[in-house]
């Protein structure tokens, strides 16, 4: 079967059989966002909590390792708990697929059974094999199975703009998708093996090997295919909403705020109907490799028999979800949650206007009147402060040295380049002194080295705590002892802590949490500020990715590019169109490869 006929016939039958579909696929999400994810946060920060750990991150990951043996062997058996739990996901939607399109007519009970019963096949080797397919292989290619169980597995951008940066790496990051890729397409039938043929992974190995034999480029354009016509699909649907609803906000009263709710009510069926559709599309490559699809001369519209529970289940969680969705959509749409976050210029430029952590570029950035101005600050070989980001200074200035081999009389003569701009790198004590003189806060990054002296931080507080306070300026870190130690010395200092990734929530004494944009979510966001805690998002350099971060009520965005950042929150404060409420909502949808879900 070509692909385009594969892509018309499946996508018949999804039509013929929606309804069961949705409430397969999206019914099975909406029990692991509501139920199994909080409990595997609860357990996650429970044992954390146990061991007096704060927060989990790649700076602490190796004292994990080393120091806490009895909470390392509970994640442990939690991410098996976790690896079994998404076998379970991914064996139930399979058997479900393959019922409907076999016209088996079994109840999702017996499916539930059924997939429970193929769980006696985990054994060590299993487990070990499941680590390796699942954190390796579907983080890759997550367009045949994506689960919330597995969302947090995503690259941050700032660690793949690193690697772009070096052509070796980047060639090697090309050449390593690519060899993952093929990996993927290669074992694409393992898991079926597993279940429809109860072998063991070993055997379904050697068997998925065999079926992709010289059908690499085969099951690849399928995919590619398939991904093709979903996205295009997807754009004119989105398309068509606002453009609808861009007629609608030209008529009078009441129709653009009914039809407003309308539309952005239908653009959430439609986002959960296009996912169920792509699902059974990726499945079904899977399903009609073993089970051939069964099309009888009728017209059925059944949904798989749910038993009177099930049906009862299914009506409460309508009422009560419809019920929020509801209210939520009247709160989007009227602004009522709008939240203006504060706008920080990264590293004292707004687009390249100057050069980073320079009093010349600060100069310039603050004609634009940004809320803060973030910057980078080190202690200097004979124990002073000056403005600068890497440890070493060759990127910018062309001296291969580190702050440490430098006074800072030493630093002050050095010229740094960037974006055509020369400027002297700067003392602390002036930068401070020209942001306090101009009324500009300041969002002050203290950055630490092995070359630090002991007493940095006391000689810190010391001199710079009362201007700190007087000026309203603020701090974070990416070294917790820099956190842990201001709140304890410095109670009054606002201290933010930064995190590159959003792996566990953070349980610690800091004021807010700095996070990478690209990992941090809505409930971490909710969270927090259940918590009394801010959250700034860095680095935000896109305006659909500043109009996410607005969304998610964030306090505060990093970014290179002031002067977007700032338009993108004019359109908030200047209360928008609904269209244009329309149009934000579509931009923060999740693609089809990437996460389920947004809370």
């Amino acid at each position: 079967m070509s692909s385009l006929r594969f892509f018309f016939t499946y996508s018949r039958e999804f039509l013929r059989h929606w309804g069961s579909y949705i409430l397969l696929i999206v019914g099975t999400n909406i029990v692991l966002e509501m139920v199994v994810i909080p409990c595997v946060q609860f357990l996650i920060a429970f044992i954390l909590k146990q061991g007096e750990i704060p927060y989990v991150s790649n700076t602490n990951i190796l004292m994990i390792f080393t120091r806490h043996p009895a909470v390392l062997a509970a994640l442990l058996l939690l991410l098996a708990l976790v690896l079994t739990l998404i076998f379970l996901q991914f064996t139930f939607q399979l058997f479900g697929i393959k019922s409907i399109q076999t016209k088996e007519d079994r109840s999702l009970w017996e499916l539930f059974k059924q997939s429970l019963y193929h769980m006696r096949h985990l054994r060590p080797g299993t487990f070990f094999f499941f680590l390796f397919y699942f954190l390796l292989i579907l983080p890759f290619a997550n367009a045949i199975f994506r689960t919330p169980l597995l969302s947090k597995v995503t690259i941050p951008v700032f660690i793949l703009d690193y690697l772009s940066e070096n052509l070796l790496f980047l060639l090697l990051l090309l050449f390593a998708s690519l060899v993952v890729t093929y990996i993927g397409i290669r074992l694409l039938f393992v898991l079926p093996l597993m279940i429809f043929s109860d072998q063991s992974p070993k055997q379904a190995v050697a068997k998925s090997l065999a079926l992709t034999y010289h059908r690499f480029w085969h099951y690849a354009w399928r995919i590619f295919i398939l991904t093709i016509f979903l996205t295009v699909v997807s754009y004119i649907g989105y398309g068509v909403s606002f453009v609808l609803q861009a007629v609608l906000d030209l008529l009078p009263r009441p129709f653009p705020a009914v039809g407003a709710m309308v539309t952005l009510t239908g653009i959430q069926f439609f986002s959960q109907l296009t996912l169920a559709w792509a699902t059974v599309l990726y499945f079904s490559i899977l399903v009609q490799k073993f089970y051939p699809l069964v099309i009888s001369g009728e017209r059925p519209l059944q949904m798989i028999r749910p038993s009177l529970w099930t049906r009862i289940a299914a009506v409460i969680l309508c009422i009560f979800f419809g019920g929020s969705l509801l209210f939520n959509n009247v709160l989007y749409l009227s602004g009522l949650n709008d939240s203006i976050p504060l706008t920080i210029s990264h590293r004292g430029v707004d687009n390249g206007n100057g050069v980073q952590n320079t009093i010349p570029a600060m100069a310039a950035t603050i004609q634009e009147k940004p809320d803060y101005i973030e910057m980078d600050v080190q202690e200097t070989k004979d124990h002073q402060f000056v403005v600068f980001h890497d440890e070493n200074l060759k990127k910018l200035t062309g001296e291969d040295k580190t702050t440490h081999d430098l006074t800072l009389s030493q630093l002050q003569t050095i010229q740094a380049v960037e974006n055509g701009h020369v400027a002297p790198i700067a003392s602390f004590d002036d930068y401070l002194a020209f942001a306090n003189k101009h009324q500009q806060k300041l969002l002050i990054e203290i950055k630490t080295t092995s070359a630090d002296s002991k007493r940095m931080l006391d000689r810190f507080i010391k001199k710079y705590q009362q201007t700190i306070l007087t000026h309203h300026h603020r701090i974070h870190s990416l070294d917790y002892e820099v956190v842990t130690g201001l709140k304890q010395k410095a109670p009054k200092l606002y201290v933010s802590y930064i995190l590159p990734y959003n792996l566990v929530f953070p349980q610690t004494s800091a004021n807010g949490y700095t996070m990478e944009e690209t990992t941090l979510t809505g409930d971490f966001v909710q969270r927090a500020h259940q918590g009394k805690k801010d959250v700034y998002a860095w680095t935000v350099n896109n305006a659909d990715a500043m109009d996410r971060m607005v969304s998610l009520n964030v306090n505060g965005i990093v970014t290179d590019d002031l002067k977007t950042l700032q338009k993108q929150i004019r359109t908030y404060k200047d209360n928008p169109s609904y269209a244009k409420r329309i149009d934000i909502y579509i931009n923060r949808l999740p693609s089809l490869d990437e996460r389920i879900s947004e809370k």
